[in-house]
């Protein structure tokens, strides 16, 4: 048998360069715990003392000499301790639900600490229940109930205490009582917002490469403060201030001249990304890649703490437009670090100089730009906003709950929910189509003459770029554009049945690639059209239009029922009011186009009556 080895093995002694030092421990002040997010300045001292009163009242602290003492710095340094890692835009939602709680410990007169423990599951469910209460009585709102549950939830999860998340209330129907961000129209707001964006970070470049301030923020416009001063009569004080706020944005004295382009390209990367302002200002300009994909985009690498910190890529580049910010921009944010990559993307400088992340400090970025869009009379734009506007957006053109799941880094069931019913924006539209067609009937326009004028009134009307996103991914291999200027997105839809029964019956059979819809007259009428604001489109519908006036005093050479014409003219020239609202430019270029001629498909007077006879 072989012998055993009975050498022991030497133990492996650490050496001192294996062995951790003894941290520096810091003794932290309770006045000194302190965390800024989003423009929300959260005071933890404030719990040390019965019913956490407000200390600060603006810039000067309230004598804390008047308060009671309830003697738990230990219990402010644990909730300091749990809040305090991973700052995110829910960590003030956690605050604002720590001080409802806290108030309640020590305002209700049944409740006393259970072995000092200000946490111990009695209060927590006594809490619970008195949110309840407060529900039934109408003086809590059910979503306000669900977020402190919430947030209670969390804090016995960092406590160890995941059993105990499972004793709380179950509170149903949170988000059908949840009154969601209201998204910006488009055409009147996004649109017009995005323009004096884009004009005003530019105009800031030019200042920042010249190593100037201008008098006046690049938002100011004269004449449109003129308007709103006039409409809303503001005068004396009023109107001195109403001007003077876009000089003060810049002053010196507001702070350091590099905060307004930075604020401006934070606003932009919202338009563009959605993101919020938390891992927005995380970001370090090596967060940003460049990955050559369809045509080349910008993508911002960052970490959303609310989705369990899953890392997020943001894309950014869709457009010409957004390359050519963020290029230059780049160049910007490179130039205030000195070329040091691990510096902030979109940095804060304090009136010294100092370099700090707007998540740290007491204001957000867009605070300030919003005060400026309330005096030009728009609305103001956060983060939730630009995201809410893009979902419904994306759901108006795709209809595709999945699609805007993906796009708003979102579970399907949450977005379901959120769409069932379709989109306020869908519902107004319907609501504002209604109200014209029964005020138009009142007025004696026929019934179906009114609907039709109102539904196209109040129809979707793109602009090229538009309508290639809308179509994007899509088998456009049917697409046409019909004599009356309607875009066909799909010919082997609509009619086409019809048309090949009638084709049937006399003795002509088409093979499957020939078919197709032709019946141009029905476009209106039809789900598979759209209508785009091209040059080419509005010409082709003037033309369309003139020729149809021209057969309605010929008689003799008119073939349409008179109630037909008399609809589509309704019907196109509303649409045409459409067209020019939408791009004026292009209106006009039709309009010259058609003042010297009428488009080739309608040369004569008789070219529709010969397409409709050959193509219906």
């Amino acid at each position: 048998m072989p012998k055993h080895n009975t050498r022991k093995r030497k133990y492996l002694l650490p050496g001192k360069n294996l062995i951790k030092g003894k941290a520096e421990v810091k003794t932290l002040h309770l006045a000194d715990m302190v965390i800024c997010v989003n423009g929300s300045i959260l005071r933890f001292e404030r719990f040390a003392f019965k019913a956490c009163p407000v200390l600060f009242r603006g810039f000067r602290k309230v004598e804390t000499s008047q308060f009671t003492d309830m003697k738990r710095s230990s219990f402010v340094r644990q909730i300091y301790s749990l809040l305090s890692e991973n700052v995110t835009s829910t960590t003030a939602s956690r605050y604002e639900t720590l001080i409802k709680y806290v108030r309640w410990v020590d305002d209700s007169n049944d409740t006393e600490l259970i072995d000092k423990d200000m946490f111990h599951w009695e209060l927590i469910d006594g809490f619970m229940t008195w949110c309840g209460r407060q529900n039934s009585k109408g003086l809590l709102s059910r979503p306000v109930w669900g977020r402190h549950r919430t947030n209670i939830s969390w804090l016995l999860k960092q406590l160890n205490r995941t059993q105990d998340t499972k004793r709380l209330p179950k509170i149903s129907n949170v988000s059908g009582h949840t009154t969601p961000h209201k998204s910006l129209d488009i055409e009147r707001e996004l649109k017009p917002i995005t323009k004096r964006f884009f004009n005003s970070y530019f105009k800031l470049l030019e200042h920042y490469n010249a190593g100037t301030m201008p008098e006046k923020h690049p938002l100011y416009d004269k004449e449109l403060l003129e308007l709103i001063a006039q409409k809303k009569g503001i005068k004396g004080s009023d109107r001195v201030a109403h001007f003077a706020a876009f000089s003060r944005a810049v002053q010196p004295s507001s702070g350091h001249k590099n905060n307004p382009i930075t604020k401006i390209a934070m606003m932009l990367c919202y338009l563009f990304t959605g993101m919020n302002t938390t891992p927005l200002a995380k970001m370090k300009i090596s967060d940003v890649n460049f990955k050559e994909v369809q045509g080349g985009k910008y993508i911002l690498n960052s970490v959303k703490g609310r989705a369990q910190h899953q890392e997020q890529d943001n894309a950014l580049g869709f457009s010409k437009h957004a390359k050519d910010f963020i290029e230059s921009w780049l160049n910007v944010a490179k130039s205030m670090a000195n070329g040091d990559s691990n510096s902030p993307l979109f940095p804060y400088y304090s009136k010294d100089g100092q370099i700090k992340l707007y998540s740290e400090i007491g204001s957000s970025p867009h605070a300030s730009i919003n005060k400026l869009l309330t005096r030009l009379d728009f609305p103001k734009i956060t983060p939730s906003i630009l995201r809410k506007t893009k979902m419904d957006t994306l759901f108006q053109a795709t209809e595709s709950v999945y699609l805007v799941a993906m796009s708003a880094n979102n579970s399907i069931k949450v977005v379901s929910s959120q769409y069932l019913y379709g989109t306020s924006g869908e519902h107004e539209k319907k609501l504002n189509a209604a109200m014209d067609a029964k005020f138009s009937n009142a007025k004696g326009v026929d019934i179906n003459t009114a609907v039709e004028e109102a539904k196209y009134k109040h129809s979707n009307i793109l602009d090229h770029y538009e309508y290639e996103a809308l179509r994007e991914g899509s088998n456009r291999s049917h697409e046409a554009r019909t004599p009356t200027g309607i875009r066909c997105n799909d010919n082997k839809q609509g009619a086409v049945k019809t048309i090949n029964k009638m084709l049937e019956r006399i003795g002509v059979e088409m093979n499957s690639d020939e078919e197709a819809c032709t019946s141009f007259l029905d476009c209106f009428e039809c789900e598979h059209h759209s209508l785009v604001s091209d040059v080419t489109d509005i010409w082709l519908m003037m033309s369309f239009k003139e020729t149809l006036q021209e057969l309605e005093v010929t008689p003799a050479i008119n073939s349409m029922p008179p109630k037909k014409m008399n609809t589509l003219l309704n019907t196109i020239e509303t649409i045409l009011g459409g067209f020019r609202d939408k791009s004026p430019e292009n209106y006009k270029q039709a309009y010259e186009l058609q003042k010297q001629t009428s488009h080739p498909l309608y040369s004569n007077i008789y070219s529709l009556n010969d397409l409709h006879e050959v193509f219906s």
